[in-house]
């Protein structure tokens, strides 16, 4: 087995990683954090049988999925195994999230100390803007080996109780989290916030996320591909793929009717079989006059359907306790039932 072993997110990181150390081992750690559930109280095994459920859908078949996570987690097992592991991550919500479950992970599995190190960037010279190390070339990433540093007991202490805070079923959690002194961690503050505000807000219902999506469609931006793209300049750092903000539109669209789709009204998705690449990108949105109202805050987005989804370890749905975030306080509210 090779000494060395790196895990990073994404494959665009790892096959460069790949291409840089050929006689080490590359573990991507695939899985987008940032949307479905991560129930409190279970294990590594456990929460990827729970992913896998959650990401399987047409052309996802679960036994592949599943068995994808089996194979990554055996791997982590054998993290014991290698002289030198490396956790190579960005400064985005997706990665924070990465690196507070693999780290929670690490404390647990009492892996030896000095084996365990991380590389944690949130800029790199000339590329702006910068989004993450899958736009970095091998001669770049190759200078980053000298920021490694060697996780500490300090935070492994602190990804664990800021993993439980994710996962946990009442938010204020988080809150509580990053209202601590977490230095080690210079973009894990940021992050976690950003995550807080996809809770509905107090003021209209909606989730950062569709909020963007509906005032970049207001402003005459039609084309899904344009509004992933549009949505993505709101951001400070990468929040959500194209698929993503795709699956956002079709709940905005055929779930909540705030927004309407040409041709036919509904929105069809990135993997429906029967579109075509090119039909796919020629839908056009526009804006019901139910979107309109929630957007200028005259109606709430809860009149119109109600959510079922899940951020972290909190089920926005029926019967649940239900959370708002308050813009003006920039905190966690609990709303009536």
């Amino acid at each position: 087995m090779a000494s060395r072993l790196h895990i990073t997110n994404g494959d665009a990181a790892a096959n460069t990683l790949k291409g840089l150390y050929p006689d080490d081992d590359v573990l991507p750690w695939r899985d987008p954090m940032t949307e479905g559930p991560f129930p409190s109280g279970l294990d590594l095994c456990a929460t990827s049988k729970v992913r896998a459920g959650y990401l399987a859908g047409p052309g996802l078949p679960h036994d592949q999925i599943l068995r994808d996570f089996e194979l990554r987690d055996q791997h982590l097992a054998a993290a014991k195994r290698y002289d030198d592991v490396t956790l190579w991550f960005e400064h985005d919500l997706l990665d924070q999230l990465q690196l507070l479950q693999l780290l929670d992970w690490f404390a647990g599995a009492q892996v030896p100390g000095g084996k365990l190190g991380v590389i944690c960037i949130g800029s790199f010279p000339g590329v702006e803007p910068f989004r993450g190390l899958g736009q970095l070339g091998p001669i770049e990433m190759n200078t980053l080996l000298d920021q490694r540093a060697p996780v500490t007991p300090l935070q492994l202490g602190l990804a664990q109780s800021g993993w439980a805070a994710f996962r946990s079923p009442d938010p204020r959690d988080i809150e509580g989290f990053v209202q601590r002194d977490l230095h080690p961690f210079p973009f894990m503050e940021a992050a976690l916030r950003r995550h807080l505000q996809e809770f509905p807000a107090a003021s209209n219902g909606l989730g950062r996320t569709d909020r963007q999506i509906l005032e970049v469609v207001s402003e005459g931006t039609s084309r899904p591909g344009q509004v992933f793209a549009a949505n993505a300049a709101l951001e400070t750092a990468l929040f959500l793929g194209d698929w993503g903000i795709y699956g956002h539109i079709q709940e905005l669209c055929n779930v909540r009717h705030l927004l309407s789709c040409r041709p036919g009204g509904e929105f069809r998705g990135v993997l429906d079989a029967a579109l075509s690449k090119e039909e796919f990108h020629r839908q056009e949105l526009s804006l019901t006059e139910h979107g309109r109202r929630v957007l200028v805050n005259e109606a709430d987005a809860s009149e119109f359907g109600e959510v079922d989804r899940w951020l972290g370890g909190v089920h926005l749905a029926a019967g649940q306790p239900k959370w708002r975030w308050d813009e003006a306080t920039r905190c966690l509210v609990a709303a009536e039932a």
